[in-house]
């Protein structure tokens, strides 16, 4: 059980590590474009969707390493590295299909990564409502 939270707790690290990066870097590529320039509103959303994916990766990186030391175990025998993304992506998403289930106590960072990607999509959704606000009322 120590393992899962020292796993967990360093994939949620990366992942905000992450996200707070890509947001910092969205802010300065956007500040070369001038006012609400169409380019510059599908850089952000491009970065923003890049962001998540990478950290879905980052999760998905995490559950392999607990399915390989045998923390964890899968409702699919011997499930892939891409069928690990794609649990974690419903996971973050918090679509949960239902497919591909987790047993044993790694369940807690199923939670945990539901929850982290309701932040950090909210986050995103903050942070291109204040960019593009703050963009378009400069302009009108």
């Amino acid at each position: 059980m120590l393992y899962i939270v020292l796993i967990t707790t360093l994939a949620v690290a990366s992942a905000i590590g992450l996200h707070y990066s890509a947001l910092v870097s969205t802010t300065k590529l956007l500040s070369h474009f001038h006012g609400a320039h169409p380019a510059s509103i599908v850089l952000a959303l491009f970065l923003a969707v890049l962001a998540h994916l990478s950290e879905i990766v980052i999760f998905a990186i995490a559950w392999q390493v607990m399915y390989s030391m045998e923390l964890i175990t899968f409702s699919v025998e011997s499930p892939t590295f891409l069928d690990i993304v794609y649990f974690s992506g419903t996971t973050y998403t918090t679509v949960g299909y239902g497919d591909i289930v987790l047993t044993g106590h790694g369940r807690i960072m199923s939670v945990v990564e539901g929850v982290m990607g309701l932040v950090l999509i909210a986050w995103t959704a903050s942070f291109t409502y204040f960019e593009m606000n703050r963009k378009w009322l400069k302009n009108a």
